[in-house]
């Protein structure tokens, strides 16, 4: 198993006991914890009225390496250190010349990049590697996403019930920045109370505590046609794009599948929803739905997925497809004998 490389944990950790690295390397795809990192390192670095002197921050594309190295090499202004971002770092021009500072970056600077999704084989990450902190930071997994919403809540002396967590990641789905703009938006709602409840997702969110992706899989998990038509038809008059709700019934089939194929390699109960990614009570809801959904069931569920979204894409109306598609997904094959056995 590869070595887990440091965590946004071991920053703070780091940052509490007052030890900094000369170079930061904060890359992957979920931007918004890059910031947060990057936000840490200078809150911790730098008071307020020091960051006017000492603080510069530089798009990659903009900046030529040379002022970038000559940023970093610059001796911090009544502060013991100076920090320096540096946005897109891949886009430096003269990247030999950044590298060359990283060789021997000065100890009286943090020198953040801000990558993306980037090839760190490559100069200058490859030198900074050797030189500071790599912290890789990738989109969380579902059972995940819930635990980073109660700890959000949990920062500003509040709570979240498990109910409206469960609203909110379904309406506005795994984007981490999207989630946060509506914690905040509930904490203006709720003013002063505590407790965050699934009415008050309800409301600022827009999202129905009945009609959501969460209820429709469920409704189509227990074969339940009718509500399923039903809540689909709510979903589509609320405004839900039926190509995104396509794609999160996909995503369902597709984990169903993944457990099927986990039962019949003979993977222990207790292991599988790690191997899934899902919080137990996500399993739990699985594990129903694969008793009534056989592997033969869930191939022509992707067939009927895949037709589905062809026709959204051409000129079909989209409220009939969609209640075709539930009838399809929720109708049982004669032949269905019960859920699938494994040795």
């Amino acid at each position: 198993m590869a070595k887990q490389g440091p965590t946004l944990d071991d920053l703070r950790q780091a940052l509490k006991q007052k030890k900094f690295f000369p170079v930061y390397l904060f890359h992957g795809e979920e931007d918004l914890l890059i910031e947060e990192a990057t936000d840490l390192v200078v809150a911790a670095a730098l008071t307020p009225e020091q960051k006017g002197f000492n603080l510069d921050v530089v798009d990659g594309a903009e900046a030529d390496a040379r002022d970038i190295a000559s940023h970093a090499s610059s001796f911090p202004m009544m502060a013991e250190r100076r920090v320096v971002v540096v946005r897109e770092p891949d886009r430096v021009p003269n990247k030999e010349i950044l590298s060359g500072y990283l060789e021997a970056p000065s100890e009286t600077t943090c020198l953040i990049l801000q990558a993306g999704k980037t090839d760190l084989r490559k100069k200058p990450f490859v030198t900074a590697k050797q030189h500071g902190m790599v912290i890789e930071f990738r989109p969380l997994y579902d059972n995940q996403i819930a635990g980073w919403i109660t700890e959000r809540v949990a920062a500003q002396g509040r709570s979240i019930t498990m109910e409206a967590v469960r609203l909110l990641s379904a309406h506005v789905g795994p984007s981490l920045r999207e989630i946060r703009n509506e914690i905040e938006k509930l904490f203006l709602y709720t003013g002063e109370r505590k407790e965050i409840t699934l009415d008050d997702v309800s409301a600022v969110v827009g999202a129905s505590r009945e009609y959501n992706i969460f209820e429709l899989q469920r409704a189509i998990g227990g074969r339940q046609v009718d509500r399923a038509v039903l809540i689909i038809a709510r979903m589509l008059e609320d405004g839900e794009s039926p190509i995104m709700i396509v794609a999160m019934l996909t995503r369902f089939y597709m984990i169903l599948w993944r457990l099927h194929d986990l039962r019949r390699r003979g993977v222990q109960s207790r292991d599988q929803a790690a191997e899934l990614g899902l919080a137990p009570f996500q399993m739990r809801e699985f594990t129903e739905a694969a008793t009534r959904h056989d592997v033969t069931d869930v191939e022509r569920a992707f067939g009927a997925l895949i037709e589905a979204d062809e026709q959204l894409k051409s000129s079909a109306e989209p409220g009939a497809v969609m209640e075709v598609l539930i009838v399809r997904l929720t109708e049982r094959l004669p032949s269905f004998a019960g859920p699938a056995t494994y040795p």
